[in-house]
């Protein structure tokens, strides 16, 4: 069992060292109330802010921008299904900090978020790596997890601070996973069980997530599956459903909590364009070896009949339709195409199963050159955004993105080359630097001397309704 286990604990170690690597959180002010949460949660037994509202109100100017005031509580304008995921994370933290002052576990907190997320990523690559080894051989098995690991927003954005998208995404590979091991032994229907688990927290996670529950459904139905199946897979979600709209109707006021409803008139062409093709958030700019999920659908690739790319086919598709929709398609403050980062799983999922149409000896070597070449490109654009973001300050502009989202298609100056220019963001080693000589007293005059905030952000809010 040890020496089955040692490679995918190896493959976690190793991600988290890649996801520590420039010190930091990369973070907003979206993901100030999730990483808050957990310490409410084991400190005072609720999910309100209560403890922390006052402090912040004070100290931190975008705080009434993500705090929402009911029942004379405080709570987080975000969906809380993550942070209640990852609140075990914080146990061994919550023995210590029982009796610190507000504003140091402010700053604790953005720590801990970091480590929080980063766990998160990992685990979710180590499920993909054992998802994927049931689908292709190992070589390809260990290379598209490590395509998933750095070569998509999974290391830019889901590994460095607690948004939606690194909880969401361990639940589309667990929801992902489970449909596999029932389609490998359809006698087992308690693997429904786990699909159905895995997309209710994808829904209390982020509640755009519906759609991978409609691409479940999408599934059986390609499966045609009976009413044993359905009745397995669908309590759960129907149950976090409930829940959900119970707690958005409590705090809110209205079923869909702070989410804003997708505009349903003009055209979404626009908006698609920019998801593939911008320079600021294009999508095969950003991560061009997604083309490679294209080869599940070669012919010489299709073998059988399988409804787990129906289910990564139908929730692509989805989630890039909706995205689509929203005003600001674009994410706010970020880097690359954040909406889309739960695309990461379905996508390799889906290379995975083109991985005969690539080795095919019609085509030579060309499919594989060309997957390496796609794949340190796209390292590389995730690198920049670990290590240079948000030096150059592309999203403020002037002026600011959100401001003027033709900036988005400006090619002279866009965020690449900007944040390129901008250098490498050295501070942290230098404030790591002084706290292992100088201790924490010398790390927090550094901090000052540097112009250092860990909590109060410079950027504007990023996109209440997607965050």
């Amino acid at each position: 069992m040890l020496a089955r286990l040692r490679p995918h604990l190896l493959l976690f170690l190793a991600l988290t060292v890649a996801y520590h690597a420039n010190l930091r959180p990369i973070d907003s002010g979206d993901t100030l109330p999730g990483s808050l949460l957990p310490f409410a949660i084991l400190l005072d037994g609720a999910v309100t802010l209560d403890r922390f509202e006052p402090w912040l109100r004070v100290h931190v100017w975008y705080a009434p921008s993500v705090l929402q005031a009911a029942h004379r509580h405080y709570f987080s304008i975000y969906p809380i299904g993550g942070p209640l995921l990852v609140s075990p994370l914080y146990l061994p933290l919550a023995f210590f900090v029982r009796n610190w002052d507000t504003g140091s576990l402010v700053m604790l907190a953005r720590v801990a978020g970091k480590f929080a997320a980063t766990t998160v990523a990992a685990l979710s690559a180590v499920w993909l790596l054992l998802l994927l080894q049931r689908i292709t051989s190992a070589p390809w098995a260990w290379t598209l997890t490590l395509v998933y690991a750095l070569a998509t927003e999974t290391w830019s954005i889901s590994s460095q601070a607690l948004w939606q998208h690194g909880p969401g995404e361990l639940a589309v590979i667990g929801c992902l996973y489970g449909m596999q091991r029932w389609w490998d032994d359809r006698a087992r229907n308690g693997w429904l069980w786990l699909c159905g688990a895995c997309a209710a927290a994808a829904l209390v996670i982020r509640p755009t997530n519906l759609i991978l529950l409609l691409a479940v459904l999408a599934a059986l139905l390609f499966a045609k599956a009976g009413i044993a199946q359905y009745t397995r897979l669908l309590p759960l979600p129907l149950a976090a459903g409930l829940l959900l709209a119970s707690y958005n109707w409590y705090v809110f006021d209205r079923l869909s909590g702070s989410y804003m409803v997708p505009r349903i008139e003009g055209s979404t062409l626009p908006a698609l364009a920019g998801l593939f093709f911008s320079p600021g958030r294009g999508f095969l700019i950003y991560t061009p070896v997604a083309l490679f999920a294209l080869f599940a659908f070669f012919p010489v690739a299709r073998r059988k009949p399988n409804p787990l790319l129906v289910m990564a086919t139908v929730f692509i598709a989805l989630e890039w339709l909706v995205t689509s929709r929203w005003v600001l398609w674009w994410g706010g403050y970020c880097w690359g195409p954040r909406l889309l980062t739960e695309l990461a799983p379905p996508l390799v999922v889906s290379m995975a199963m083109g991985v005969p149409a690539m080795e095919n000896p019609a085509l030579r070597a060309w499919p594989r050159r060309a997957f390496a070449i796609f794949a340190l490109y796209s390292v590389l654009i995730q690198a920049i955004g670990v290590f240079f973001y948000p030096k150059g300050h592309w999203d403020a502009g002037p002026p600011s993105v959100d401001n003027a989202p033709s900036r988005l298609w400006d090619w002279r100056d866009n965020p690449i080359a900007r944040t390129v220019r901008g250098g490498f963001y050295w501070e942290p080693y230098a404030i790591a630097g002084a706290a292992i000589t100088g201790g924490l007293k010398a790390a927090r005059a550094r901090m000052q001397e540097l112009n250092v905030d860990p909590y109060q952000q410079a950027q504007p809010i990023g996109d209440r309704g997607l965050r």
